[in-house]
């Protein structure tokens, strides 16, 4: 059987709207015997916590591959520990979650490159302390409610019967909240790791360890998503109609589709401007102008680091455009982020545009149909990808307002406002 502190960590409800995944991390105190139970698991990784002070056999599954022992204490650490300083079990906690940095960044290092499909099994001595606060961070990243961290805490001394001990082998939930509340006057949990040293990528494989994610793949427009070429365009068309004594009414300006709707522009213009209007002339200015706008244009905030996460998290990343490859590839070679992109699927590939779906469809069949997310910047293109049963985040352009793409799943003011881990936290089908 199990040790009596031993327990799944799953089934516990998380901001992301998905209970954690039972099978994925167990916690539990020392075992003398292997239990049937942990033999059956077929963990991925058994982490032990305990010091080398503690050992007096060796471990039953030494050994083992799936074995590892990284101590939490820190034994040169521990020597400059002022115990007078620590007259309550949470200053222990506090002191130790930066006291044991080193130790403490192997040990979750450990976990998050830890096989993904394969339990993570972690245990201390009692399975209460060092593996009450490794399981708190996990839990606290993986955005359970922090009194359902407690709970899960305080059984600790039920399941142990201490619960009538002395005050350090209890587990009072203040005792864990107070450590929690101190990883917030860190940064927060994610700050905290990071101090740590871990990367962003074994960040997220601690969060989804336990929290599900279906992501496989992030498809994003171009025009005014990526880049903010919208603005260009207007302030294009602002300067022609200004270079005739005339200022452009954006009412109607916009089509409502994906399509390229130059022509039409030309026409307005060529009767507002009426005899002697120069077509040839006119487009001329107005590209040379906005060549000159764009010879500084980069990404919008945000998108750069959503792709570069999106690639070392192993998604493919992707670009939908309604507009040619002629006009999208320059621009990514302008900058040089051809190389970020596994596909680029354009509007000169299919004979409809946004909202018709259809470059969706193409795009999303090249990437083989994983579940993929879908970013768009205009109405038009969320109703495009939601039509190829996308889940799909709005990142407004300027000239777009929020409450017009409020069918997305997830409407942003920036790409900036969320971590792109958080999102596929999120992002269910």
């Amino acid at each position: 059987m199990w040790s009596p502190n031993a327990r799944d960590i799953g089934g516990l409800p998380t901001r992301y709207g998905v209970p954690t995944r039972a099978g994925a991390l167990v916690r539990t105190d020392a075992f003398a015997t292997v239990p049937d139970e942990l033999r059956a698991l077929g963990a991925g990784l058994v982490l032990d916590l305990r010091s080398d002070w503690e050992l007096k056999e060796r471990h039953p599954l030494g050994g083992d591959p799936a074995y590892r022992r990284i101590p939490w204490i820190d034994p040169e650490a521990e020597k400059l520990r002022d115990p007078d300083a620590e007259p309550r079990l949470v200053d222990v906690y506090r002191n130790s979650l930066t006291r044991n940095a080193d130790h403490i960044r192997r040990i979750f290092a450990a976990i998050a490159d830890a096989p993904a499909d394969l339990p993570v099994v972690v245990h201390c001595k009692a399975g209460k302390d060092r593996t009450g606060l490794t399981v708190a961070v996990l839990l606290e990243l993986a955005g359970v409610p922090r009194d359902r961290i407690a709970a899960d805490y305080a059984i600790s001394e039920v399941n142990l019967g201490t619960q009538d001990g002395p005050e350090f082998a209890r587990t009072r939930p203040e005792t864990i909240l107070g450590s929690l509340d101190h990883l917030d006057s860190l940064g927060g949990v994610r700050a905290y790791l990071s101090w740590l040293g871990l990367s962003a990528g074994q960040i997220h494989r601690l969060a989804a360890r336990l929290v599900p994610v279906e992501a496989e793949a992030i498809v994003f427009d171009f025009d005014g998503l990526l880049m903010d070429t919208e603005t260009t365009m207007v302030e294009s068309w602002q300067a022609e109609w200004a270079h005739h004594g005339l200022e452009l009414d954006l009412d109607g300006f916009w089509p409502g589709h994906g399509g390229d709707v130059t022509e039409q522009r030309y026409a307005v213009l060529a009767a507002a401007v009426g005899t002697g209007y120069d077509r040839s002339a006119s487009h001329a200015r107005r590209q040379a102008h906005r060549d000159r706008l764009h010879a500084d244009l980069d990404f919008r905030p945000g998108i750069l680091e959503w792709i570069r996460t999106a690639r070392d998290l192993g998604l493919t990343v992707a670009i939908a455009s309604s507009s040619p490859r002629s006009w999208v590839l320059p621009h990514l070679e302008r900058v040089d982020a051809v190389p970020l992109f596994d596909h680029i699927t354009t509007g000169d590939e299919v004979t409809t545009h946004k909202p018709d779906p259809a470059i969706y469809h193409l795009a999303l069949q090249r990437l083989g149909s994983p579940f993929a997310i879908a970013v768009e910047d205009t109405p038009h293109g969320v109703a495009a990808a939601r039509s190829a049963g996308m889940y799909t985040v709005a990142v407004p352009n300027p000239y777009v307002q929020p409450a017009s793409v409020a069918d997305a799943d997830l409407v942003l003011g920036s790409a900036a406002d969320i971590l792109l881990t958080d999102l596929l936290l999120s992002a269910r089908s």
